[in-house]
């Protein structure tokens, strides 16, 4: 089944909310009931613009006190919830190289240090690399360094999982601006 055909069906199932009520859809920012709905459909799609919304009620959702899952109820038209998804989340600790990404021409150094109860994270990305010398005495010199993208939270949705409409844009990464874990960590990047 081609992508398109995909979002047909997603859509179908879940933006019927409101059908009733609304005379036609309009480009407007999602009511307080709605917004889940939204949520299902922008994190399936990647957050493309117009999205925003939707994207700040889920790092909402997730930071409470207590966190909540980062979807809540979508109603379709019926009344009846919308819950044939499957949902999962966790933040990326600037020690973790997956919270860095670089463009596909550049390879990524990620170094860990823990010196005097404080953790320091290098981290940049770079074209190519000489090294000289072995061991402690080595030294490795780095061409054509820039600054990685840094990531918070990682996020993965399958809507209409075990169905032929099942879609899942795999695990995708966001910089949300929260940091969460690993006490205080300094992050030097390029």
């Amino acid at each position: 089944m081609k992508h398109s055909s995909r979002w047909l069906v997603i859509g179908s199932a879940v933006l019927a909310i409101g059908a009733t009520t609304l005379p036609a859809p309009t480009a407007q920012a999602a009511s307080a009931y709605d917004i889940d709905c939204k949520l299902i459909l922008c994190l399936a799609g990647g957050f493309p613009a117009g999205c925003a919304d939707a994207f700040e009620h889920m790092i909402d959702r997730i930071t409470s006190v207590p966190p909540k899952s980062p979807i809540g109820l979508c109603l379709m038209s019926d009344g009846t919830p919308y819950d044939n998804y499957d949902v999962d989340y966790g933040w990326l600790s600037a020690t973790s190289p997956e919270a860095f990404s670089c463009p596909e021409d550049k390879q990524l150094h990620h170094e860990v240090r823990n010196e005097d109860y404080r953790t320091e994270v290098r981290a940049f990305c770079y074209t190519s690399s000489i090294s000289y010398g072995a061991g402690d005495d080595g030294t490795t010199v780095y061409f054509g360094k820039s600054a990685p993208e840094r990531h918070t939270l990682r996020t993965h949705i399958v809507v209409e999982p075990g169905t032929d409409a099942a879609y899942s844009p795999g695990w995708q990464q966001w910089d949300t601006g929260v940091q969460y874990g690993g006490g205080v960590v300094n992050v030097i990047t390029y």
